[in-house]
């Protein structure tokens, strides 16, 4: 089973969690990552994704001018580079957030996407249902072979005799 280094994206935009919301938002802007992470001293402490920006910034007219620790989502599920796709869907599945920050020894070094996930799943399904179809096509025409083999091969035999 591959693992989440496999299917994780670096060079994740962060910010300092005394940064301005304003300064999250155009980070957004900027990037097609979906979400900012807060860090400190390069140890992920929280999350702001668009939707938090629509949420509380937009929603209930907090000022752009306000930290973006007032609006980040908090405390963090944590993936490791070394955790194997199956057991980063057991989180997904648990805590049904789409983005979670990748950190190792405590820094942060990527963000893995439920969708990214997710779709390495099943490309890996699909790669093994196609191996069980050959390897069943194969068995179907080994029996045919046997079958042949077994019918009409003793009649030759005999008749030669």
């Amino acid at each position: 089973m591959a693992r989440v280094s496999k299917i994780m994206l670096t060079g994740v935009p962060t910010l300092k969690k005394e940064a301005k919301i304003e300064d999250a938002a155009r980070l957004l802007a900027q990037t097609q990552v979906g979400c900012v992470v807060v860090v400190e001293d390069k140890n992920p402490i929280g999350i702001v994704t668009e939707l938090d920006l629509v949420r509380n910034a937009v929603s209930k007219g907090k000022s752009l001018k306000e930290p973006v620790g007032r609006i980040m989502s908090s405390p963090l599920t944590l993936m490791t580079p070394n955790m194997k796709l199956d057991e980063a869907l057991k989180i997904i599945d648990t805590k049904k957030f789409r983005k979670y920050p990748v950190a190792e020894n405590g820094a942060l070094i990527g963000l893995a996407t439920k969708k990214d996930i997710v779709n390495a799943i099943s490309d890996n399904l699909r790669f093994h249902r196609n191996i069980q179809n050959i390897v069943l096509i194969l068995f179907v025409l080994f029996e045919l072979f046997v079958f042949v083999i077994g019918r009409y091969v003793p009649q030759y035999l005999a008749f030669g005799a």
